[in-house]
């Protein structure tokens, strides 16, 4: 896992955590599962979100782009 950092959004200011107001987040990349892919058993096809853990209280920021 990496160092918990600042993230930068796309209009330039920082993330911070809706519930606690934490700027500092460890990124991860989770699987965006949907029944379809699911029932064809092709679970692996499925696109991936990035998401930002918040340090402070836990909450998970899910980004799909």
């Amino acid at each position: 896992m990496d160092e918990p950092l600042p993230v930068r959004l796309a209009d330039g200011r920082n993330l911070k955590c809706d519930t606690c107001e934490n700027e500092l987040f460890e990124r991860h990349r989770w699987k965006l599962q949907t029944t379809g892919m699911t029932f064809m058993n092709l679970d692996w096809a499925n696109r991936d979100a990035t998401c930002f853990v918040c340090t402070g209280c836990r909450r998970i920021h899910w980004f799909h782009w």
